[in-house]
């Protein structure tokens, strides 16, 4: 049964061997694209493969999972015991089986050396919502392997619901070992077995993330553009990121105390930091003003500016706890400043006339007064920029090996850019370009 669950693994991965042939056939498309993108990383990755745990173990999270559904997976896995299970026990008994096939997919690439498949064209159910494409692995003196892939329509995706090898289901063949699990050991603690079992062997970044959209959110896809972009690179060069949304000085509270290692987006200050290290830049922001659509104020230059607002009294909201750069604190002066916590609230406290300005990023500011109408309709965003300031990651030095996590994304960015994952994550998330 063990070679079996290997090789129906095995067979799962190399099925994206061949080149895609029917562009309309979408099931076989799915699984041909993917594992022609895994074998292909997997040949001009050969030294990261060799010389860098947990590599392969990447690249099946980051090409693979996409289009295996392993959370509607772990549902049919678990069976009629899912519903019994507390939302905590779901939780990690997913993340659990999810790290499962996930090694188990990599053992399975850790062995390939170009075999040839043969894939057949994929055969729909009437509701054409489901399919099976079917596969042979060649080898060479023995008998071909079948296998055969499940997937299902979701959301206008097909997805991997199911892995058949030689007639034997990996969900079925899971759901088998689990049962008896829950069977010898109860529920609880069959998953609390499986959890131990099967953590996650990438080393942990734990960052602290403040709520912005769209670059950050706990309810954004992805956690928002920078999450993305920064777990993204960080997983190329071997690590996970755990996130922390907290308001900006719980955040400097926890890295201080070494509970977060550092920030996941932040601003590098005109000053050298004592405190902190910074990485390459991996986004940039342009800062405008929000004014009343009715207010007069305007901004060409800093001159400009100081000769339209003397003894004015302007009251400008900015980010709390921020470095806005240089270009800002020539300016900072001419305005009682406002500090708070939450982009959201800049908005709103001009619209009301709690204060009379708002310095914000120019994408956060757009999507903003497109998709408020009730703010938008009494605010504008001023044509001239104030400047640009570059994100980073920072971390802290007091944190344990700090420069290695700074150049591992800088070397997981560097790699994203290099084979078009970065640019995909900026259309993913409709980044302006």
């Amino acid at each position: 049964m063990k070679y079996a669950l290997q090789s129906v693994l095995f067979v799962a991965c190399l099925l994206f061997g061949l080149t895609v042939q029917a562009a309309d056939d979408a099931p076989r498309t799915t699984v041909e694209t993917t594992a022609k993108a895994m074998t292909d990383r997997l040949i001009s990755d050969r030294e990261l493969v060799q010389n860098q745990e947990n590599y392969v173990e990447q690249l099946v999270d980051e090409l693979l999972l996409p289009v295996v559904d392993h959370v509607y997976m772990a549902k049919r896995v678990l069976g009629k015991y899912w519903k019994r299970a507390s939302m905590e026990q779901q939780k990690t008994f997913t993340i659990a089986f999810k790290e499962k096939v996930i090694r188990t997919y990599a053992g399975a690439f850790r062995a390939f050396d170009g075999q040839t498949i043969l894939f057949e064209d994929s055969r729909l159910n009437d509701e054409g919502n489901q399919a099976i494409v079917k596969s042979q692995i060649q080898r060479v003196g023995a008998p071909p392997i079948r296998v055969d892939y499940k997937l299902y329509l979701k959301q206008k995706q097909w997805q991997v619901f199911d892995v058949i090898i030689e007639g034997v289901s990996l969900t079925k063949s899971f759901r088998d070992q689990v049962s008896l699990s829950i069977e010898q050991d109860g529920l609880a603690q069959a998953i609390s077995k499986l959890a131990d079992e099967y953590k996650s062997a990438a080393p942990t970044v734990k960052l602290g993330a403040r709520a912005w959209g769209p670059y950050l959110g706990s309810n954004l896809p992805g956690f928002g553009l920078a999450a993305d972009i920064v777990t993204t690179a960080f997983a190329r060069a071997g690590y996970q990121v755990e996130l922390v949304f907290a308001p900006a000085l719980k955040i400097e509270e926890n890295t201080s105390a070494g509970q977060l290692q550092g920030e996941i987006a932040a601003w590098q200050p005109q000053q050298a930091s004592a405190t902190q290290l910074y990485s390459v830049p991996y986004l940039e922001n342009t800062l405008v003003f929000i004014k009343r659509d009715d207010d007069p104020f305007d901004y060409a230059s800093p001159d400009m500016l100081k000769q339209q607002l003397t003894n004015k009294g302007y009251r400008l909201g900015v980010f709390n706890g921020v470095d806005y750069g240089q270009a800002f604190s020539q300016i900072a002066p001419l305005f009682h400043l406002q500090k708070l916590d939450y982009c959201s609230q800049l908005f709103r406290e001009v619209a009301n006339k709690s204060i009379d300005l708002a310095l914000v990023d120019s994408w956060m500011a757009d999507i903003e007064l497109n998709s408020k109408e009730h703010i938008a309709n009494h605010l504008q965003r001023v044509a001239t920029p104030l400047a640009s300031r570059e994100l980073r990651v920072s971390i802290a030095r007091s944190a344990t090996g700090a420069e290695a996590l700074i150049q591992a994304f800088n070397t997981g960015l560097e790699r994203i850019k290099a084979d078009g994952t970065y640019q995909s994550l900026l259309k993913k998330h409709n980044y302006p370009q």
